[in-house]
């Protein structure tokens, strides 16, 4: 050997490494949250530069809103009729926003009987019509988008029942919440069907104008996940219910870590997930989710990620090696479909497996 030659070769960096720390916290509480019914509150419409949300006779809000200013009066409310109402907080438009923020207002119909209430929100009347999974979702529920409430002007109600959300975004989740997410799915997929398609998917964004994250060089990562017979699937073509199936379907799901994964939960129980995050901490929602579906979810991420201008999105990342990542991820994903875990060097199984893992 060479006289100051290394005794032996350096170790070849992994292109992705698990997400070990949680943005956030998980927690898992039994029992439901708690819930009040409102003989008289007073609703304010959204406004940029004044108070607004759902008031109670002494004045305490209820839920999201902006309190008055010190010396500020509410203007009078007008008193309408409406019958018994479910107070369901700031309507999320955007479909992994509704699941995190809006649809945790809705536990109580998961075991609801008798007359169901109308649906009160703050949002711009209408603005809900453009909205396919909102539909297909309620409609799960027994509702429709014109069982939606909402005002234009300070009124008074009669009969409101507001409720704790089930999930605190990236803190906690109540069990109930896992109750309503089956019933609303359970229509959407066939217990004979689950887990019959081996041929993987990868859930892409590369065909998204707009969003929250956005992987910039991942058109060579679905290219090459293609050629080794990926199939390659856009959710947003899809409407809720065939995401529901496709979930349900295949063994393995692999893509960026995103709002399509949240679709997961309402799927059959047990779903196989490999993703791919834009930081080492994984956002506590994902694990949130997973565990009142018992996923079996691994998350990762990729060493030398680099953040660019992100245009239309919140965060763009890109990514070295984009298809020696692809390989990778097809790694991981057949050693999930396998059973097997994935150890690092120390030993410990890599990934989140469940919601109550802890940083």
């Amino acid at each position: 050997m060479r006289q100051g030659a290394p005794t032996r070769m350096a170790r070849r960096r992994s292109p992705l490494l698990p997400c070990r720390t949680l943005w956030g916290t998980c927690e898992r509480h039994a029992r439901p949250p708690r819930w009040r019914r409102y003989g008289r509150a007073d609703f304010y419409p959204i406004r940029a530069d004044g108070p607004w949300g759902l008031f109670a006779r002494d004045g305490s809000r209820l839920g999201v809103g902006r309190d008055p200013a010190a010396g500020e009066a509410l203007a009078a409310p007008e008193p309408v009729e409406t019958g018994p109402l479910l107070f369901i907080g700031r309507l999320a438009l955007h479909y992994g926003h509704f699941v995190i923020n809006t649809l945790p207002h809705l536990w109580p119909l998961a075991g609801w009987t008798g007359r169901r209430p109308k649906l009160l929100c703050h949002a711009p009347p209408g603005s809900w019509n453009g909205s396919p999974f909102l539909a297909a979702l309620l409609a799960t529920l027994g509702y429709e988008l014109d069982d939606l409430v909402t005002f234009d002007r300070p009124v008074r109600l009669a009969d409101v029942l507001v409720p704790d959300p089930a999930l605190h975004e990236q803190a906690s989740v109540h069990a109930v919440f896992g109750d309503l997410c089956r019933r609303v799915g359970e229509g959407f997929w066939d217990p004979s069907e689950v887990d019959t398609v081996s041929r993987p998917a990868y859930l892409a964004k590369t065909r998204l104008a707009a969003g929250i994250t956005r992987l910039d060089n991942e058109d060579a990562i679905v290219e090459a996940l293609d050629r080794q017979g990926v199939e390659i699937v856009h959710p947003e073509t899809l409407d809720f219910a065939a995401q529901v199936r496709l979930l349900s379907t295949r063994r393995i799901v692999l893509g960026t870590v995103g709002s399509a994964f949240h679709t997961s939960v309402f799927a059959a129980p047990g779903r196989r997930l490999v993703g791919l995050n834009w930081q080492p901490a994984l956002n506590s929602n994902f694990p949130l989710l997973d565990g009142l579906n018992e996923n079996q979810a691994r998350y990762y991420h990729a060493p030398g990620t680099r953040y660019v201008d992100p245009g239309p999105f919140e965060v763009t990342w890109e990514v070295p090696d984009p298809r020696g990542l692809a390989r990778a991820m097809l790694e991981r994903a057949e050693r999930l479909d396998r059973g097997e875990p994935d150890r690092p060097s120390r030993g410990r199984p890599w990934g989140l497996r469940g919601p109550w893992s802890r940083p």
